[in-house]
């Protein structure tokens, strides 16, 4: 419903009509349009969150796990993911707020271990090689989600430019 007609246009009253329930069993399980909204991002970024960390458990090796990382973006910034459009309103990115950000760390700082060490690089220099690097993935995404660019050919051009970029980080002396 919110992918087709909008957020603006979500109601619980909508919501009742598109399940063919009526309106007094919708409030039976939720009290407002935000909690009903809240309630779904928190079930869209659990579900976000397994996912990547089941492919991460299983990747091959530091390559498979920096193109995870890109396509994840690429998913994030898709047309037709729910997650940014909940998340575009703050009444309603409150619920994951807290959840996001240890999140975003949790991976932060395990990118930042796993180029350090496979790129023998400090602590300090391996954090902005993967600051650098997630900024041109999302730049990456939404270049592509504006549909500039197929998605695979902009998930590989990514790939390419991250890679060359830590290679260079690794052997530049500075």
């Amino acid at each position: 419903m919110i992918i087709g007609d909008g957020l603006q246009a979500f109601s619980l009253e909508a919501l009742a009509r598109a399940a063919e329930v009526s309106s007094p069993l919708v409030y039976k399980y939720f009290d407002s349009r935000v909690d009903t909204l809240q309630s779904l991002l928190v079930r869209e970024y659990d579900i976000y969150v397994q996912r990547l960390t089941e492919e991460v458990a299983v990747a091959e090796n530091f390559e498979a796990i920096v193109r995870l990382n890109i396509v994840s973006n690429f998913d994030h910034y898709a047309p037709g993911n729910i997650i940014p459009i909940l998340e575009s309103q703050p009444e309603i990115a409150i619920a994951i707020r807290k959840e996001s950000e240890k999140h975003g760390q949790q991976i932060a700082r395990y990118l930042v271990r796993k180029t350090a060490n496979t790129y023998n690089l400090t602590p300090r220099r391996a954090e902005l090689v993967v600051s650098m690097s997630s900024g041109a993935s999302i730049a990456a995404a939404q270049y592509a989600a504006l549909g500039r660019m197929n998605r695979a050919q902009a998930i590989d051009l990514a790939f390419s430019y991250i890679m060359a970029g830590m290679s260079q980080a690794a052997s530049d002396p500075a």
